[in-house]
C-alpha cells in the first residue's frame, strides 16, 4: 500500500439513513412548496379557482390598499374558505357571490367581474350588490381581518392600543401626520 495516498473515508450513510433524511427534504420541499402558492389559491379547494381569484379582487376592490400584498388579503380569507369547505351553506354562499358579481359584470360591462378593467367600474358592480348576505359576509370579515392584524398596524399610522400605556393624551396623540386636517 502506498503511504502517499490518503484514504477517502467512506461515507458513513446506511439505506435506512439515507430515506430518514430524504423523507425529512421532501416533507420540507412540501412545506416550502405549499407556502409559495399563489395568493390566489387560498380557496381553490373550497370554491374553485375563479371563485377564489374573483373574490381575491373583490377583497381589494372593497378595501383598497394599493401598498399592502395580496397575501394580507388572502390570510383574511383563508379561514372562510377552509371554513366553506366544511359549510356547505357558506360554500353555497361564496359560490352563488361569484356567480352574482359575474352576472352583474355581464349585465353592465359584458364579461366577468375579474375582467373588468377598471375599479371605478367593479365598485359599480359591487355597489350594486352591497346589501347582500354575501357581500356583507365579505365586507366583516375584511374589515376585522384587515383592521385588526398587528402586523398591517404601522403601515396604517396606527400604533395600537394605549390604554395599557396610559391612553393617547400624554403620548402625541396630536402629532399624527397621516390624520389630514389633524
Amino acid at each position: 500500500m502506498n503511504k502517499n495516498k490518503t484514504a477517502v473515508p467512506s461515507p458513513n450513510l446506511s439505506r435506512r439513513r439515507f430515506l430518514a433524511r430524504s423523507t425529512v427534504a421532501a416533507v420540507g420541499a412540501g412545506a416550502l412548496g405549499s407556502a409559495l402558492l399563489s395568493p390566489a389559491a387560498w380557496a381553490a379547494s373550497a370554491i374553485g379557482d375563479h371563485a377564489s381569484t374573483t373574490l381575491l379582487r373583490m377583497a381589494r376592490d372593497v378595501f383598497p390598499h394599493d401598498s399592502l400584498e395580496d397575501k394580507y388579503y388572502a390570510q383574511v380569507m383563508s379561514p372562510l374558505a377552509e371554513q366553506a369547505a366544511k359549510d356547505s351553506d357558506l360554500q353555497t354562499l361564496l359560490k352563488d357571490g361569484v356567480a352574482a358579481l359575474d352576472e352583474q359584470a355581464k349585465k353592465r360591462f359584458g364579461k366577468v367581474y375579474l375582467e373588468v378593467a377598471t375599479e371605478a367600474d367593479r365598485v359599480t358592480i359591487l355597489k350594486a350588490l352591497q346589501d347582500s348576505p354575501f357581500f356583507q359576509k365579505i365586507k366583516g370579515d375584511l374589515m376585522m381581518g384587515i383592521y385588526n392584524n398587528q402586523e398591517l398596524w404601522p403601515r396604517f399610522g396606527y400604533g395600537g392600543s394605549a390604554w395599557e400605556k396610559g391612553g393617547y393624551v400624554n403620548r402625541g396623540f396630536d402629532e399624527n401626520d397621516w390624520i389630514e386636517g389633524v
